[in-house]
């Protein structure tokens, strides 16, 4: 059974992946690097708090906020993904029209079960509910990690 971490100071995000891909996972909710020692993907929220604990951790795969790269860097992942606004990121948006948006994967991205996931973009429905942009690439990225490709 694969065990998630998802690093946030509230629930929202884990409820909605595990509402969604719940069987066959374990699910750790928290705001404390502790909590995370034994998964095999980090999932760190765009509202995760006291990131100073990360270079303990060491996950297969991290999803990391590309605005705190300095923090982020301490991971010591396998594989680590970044999200946000900034074209350096691994998942970003690409462009907005209406209510869809672009969501594009720069780089190629390997999933929890080993599968690489080729460049490509996805032309999604914004979805806001979690809180912001960076929270619906968060969502994306780690339904993408965890083989749920964007749309499914």
């Amino acid at each position: 059974m694969d065990t998630v971490g998802v690093w946030s100071n509230t629930s929202a995000l884990a409820e909605r992946l595990e509402a969604r891909l719940g069987q066959g996972r374990r699910f750790v909710r928290s705001s404390h690097p502790a909590d995370f020692s034994d998964v095999e993907l980090l999932v760190v929220a765009p509202d995760a708090t006291g990131l100073a604990g990360l270079d303990v951790l060491r996950p297969r795969l991290a999803l990391l906020p590309g605005g705190c790269v300095a923090a982020c860097r301490q991971v010591q992942a396998a594989c680590a993904a970044s999200y946000g606004l900034g074209v350096q990121n691994t998942l970003t948006l690409s462009s907005i029209t209406g209510e869809n948006v672009s969501v594009a994967l720069q780089r190629e991205l390997l999933t929890l079960s080993g599968r690489t996931v080729e460049r490509q973009e996805w032309v999604l429905p914004m979805d806001l509910s979690l809180g912001s942009a960076d929270h619906f690439l968060c969502l994306v990225g780690a339904l993408l990690l965890l083989d749920c490709p964007p749309g499914q």
